[in-house]
């Protein structure tokens, strides 16, 4: 073999390490760049589930407080209606207290005065 010839394959040889390499390095961009994307979907569906997630803890939250609202609501309610049922029963009584206190003063001072 000539020395030619063996440069001839030298420099075949050269080339075709220099296509593979470039081949190689395209493959390579293309497995990060899909694993990018595979990346980014998994983020993403991450995240949109992480917000249902989210907002389900939150509805659940907010109707156990609108549950526990309403419930110390109607209690008052009951609490109020009984409270307005005594006074009602009470308020013959108050108002003959009242009139009383109120004719003892105007008794005192008319003793006083008088």
């Amino acid at each position: 073999m000539s020395k030619a010839e063996i440069l001839t394959q030298l420099k075949s040889a050269e080339e075709q390490a220099k296509e593979r390499r470039a081949q190689a390095e395209g493959a390579a961009r293309q497995t990060v760049a899909a694993a990018r994307r595979e990346a980014s979907t998994i983020v993403e569906n991450a995240r949109g589930k992480a917000t249902m997630d989210a907002r389900a803890k939150v509805d659940q939250a907010a109707s156990e407080v609108a549950g526990e609202a309403n419930a110390m609501r109607a209690a008052g309610e009951r609490s109020a209606a009984g409270l307005k049922t005594s006074a009602e029963k009470h308020l013959g009584a108050a108002t003959a207290y009242l009139v009383k206190e109120f004719e003892r003063y105007v008794d005192v001072r008319a003793a006083k005065n008088g």
